[in-house]
Order: structure tokens, then C-alpha cells, then sequence
């Protein structure tokens, strides 16, 4: 049996609630202990689930949003649309991303390969009329 749409939009929502709490079972919960994660074609992926979660969760961040569109899905594997807008803590303005994912799944419905392609870029905040 191959992945639905319907199964890819339950894994998306999980996988952006994972990225607002940063919560390393939250994360987990998503890829198999083999699982390899690519974030740039030109660097070496993550390779295991400890690996990624331990990546995932380094960084903190605030007032994240996000939203997604799955593109369609084939066999075990499905393609979405992303985009995400966050704050670090204590520094100015935001970033926002905006990417495609391409994610197989294992039988089980975890993820044992992810592969995304983003841009980002970095907003800001215009400084108060009191500065």
C-alpha cells in the first residue's frame, strides 16, 4: 500500500507541529531510526533519527507559523510545498522560508528519506518612531 494524500497531510501536520514545539519525541516520532535527511544537496544528509533530532532541537525559536500544500503523492513518496516564519530569541526581526519536500515513507508511515530544497531570507523590524 503506498501513501495517500490524506496519510501525507496527517505526516505535514506532524511534521510542523515538531518544528513549533522543537520537541525532540515530537520529532523523533516522525522518522525511522535509519532514516536519512537531506537539507542541501551539496552537504553530506543527516543519517539516523538520533542525528536529526539532535540537529532539529539545537537551535531555538519563537513565534513560528507555517503552512503547506502537498503536491501530490506516488508509491511511498510525496511532495509539498512549505513555507515557515520564525524569530531567534534576542535577535531583531524574523526569517522566513520557503521550500519543496520531497519525503519517502516507510511502511509504517514514518519518513526514511527527507530531501527539501528552501530559500530563506531575513526580515528586519523597522525601527519605532521612539528609537
Amino acid at each position: 500500500m503506498g501513501t495517500t494524500i490524506e496519510t501525507f497531510r496527517d505526516w505535514l501536520e506532524r511534521y510542523f507541529r515538531a518544528w513549533v514545539s522543537n520537541d525532540p519525541e515530537d520529532v523523533a516520532a516522525l522518522f525511522t531510526e535509519d532514516a536519512v535527511y537531506w537539507v542541501d544537496p551539496f552537504r553530506e544528509p543527516r543519517r539516523g533519527r538520533d542525528e536529526i533530532v539532535r540537529a532539529w532541537v539545537s537551535g531555538p525559536q519563537d513565534d513560528v507559523s507555517y503552512a503547506y500544500e502537498p503536491l501530490g503523492v506516488t508509491g511511498d513518496s510525496g511532495v509539498a510545498h512549505w513555507a515557515v516564519s520564525s524569530r531567534t530569541p534576542g535577535e531583531p526581526g524574523k526569517t522566513e522560508l520557503d521550500g519543496i519536500l520531497l519525503i519517502t515513507f516507510a511502511g509504517d508511515g514514518r519518513c526514511r528519506e527527507h530531501r527539501e530544497w528552501f530559500s530563506s531570507r531575513r526580515l528586519v523590524d523597522a525601527p519605532s518612531r521612539d528609537d
